[in-house]
């Protein structure tokens, strides 16, 4: 009797939180004026993101409050939502405000026309959906009004992120090496790749 009470409570609770997850992706804007409200949201995302998966990374909530609010200052972006969960999000700014981009060697990129997409993440439980895809096509459509290039960086390990911007127009422009804590604080040189893609016809 019981048993079969919790059997039905349990499969109620897994319908419930996979009809939720299976539900309908909606993409919005992301700016200064609505990131004060999605902020801690955001974080917690941008928190467990980091933290998940074949390609964790140790960092702490100061760091990804700084991250955040620096880029929000004058950056913009999207945010994925499934129902009333957040569940991706996709922050970028200026290229001329990266301080590690190499403008001296890639100098078929005009800095000055660039958006630079400084983070692309989408909850581990909603990976799988398209939904970086979704929120970089529908940003870069935006921005190609205002911008005929966009940069990205990603690190030459993380083989789904970089076959995904392969397949949306990005080729390779340049790489850097940056000091990177693993997920059990352990130092390590991480080589990230620079990937740029024109998205607008002059």
């Amino acid at each position: 009797m019981y048993l079969v009470s919790g059997s039905s409570l349990f499969y109620g609770w897994f319908k419930k939180n996979m009809d939720s997850i299976k539900g309908t992706v909606e993409i919005y804007d992301l700016d200064e004026y609505n990131y004060p409200k999605f902020r801690g949201q955001l974080i917690g995302l941008y928190l467990h993101a980091f933290t998940t998966g074949d390609y964790s990374q140790h960092i702490d909530r100061e760091t990804v409050e700084v991250t955040l609010d620096d880029i929000l200052q004058d950056g913009s972006g999207c945010m994925a939502f499934v129902g009333n969960r957040l569940v991706g999000l996709l922050a970028a700014f200026p290229l001329k405000r990266d301080p590690d981009f190499p403008a001296d060697t890639c100098r078929d990129i005009p800095v000055g026309e660039a958006i630079y997409i400084a983070e692309v993440m989408v909850h581990a439980d909603y990976r799988g959906r398209r939904i970086a895809s979704k929120m970089l096509n529908t940003y870069l459509q935006e921005k190609s009004e205002n911008y005929s290039y966009a940069v990205i960086r990603v690190w030459e390990k993380n083989m789904p992120a970089l076959e995904l911007y392969k397949k949306l127009g990005f080729l390779p422009v340049a790489t850097i090496s940056q000091q990177k804590l693993s997920a059990n604080k352990e130092e390590f040189v991480m080589n990230k790749l620079y990937l740029a893609v024109k998205i607008i016809d002059n």
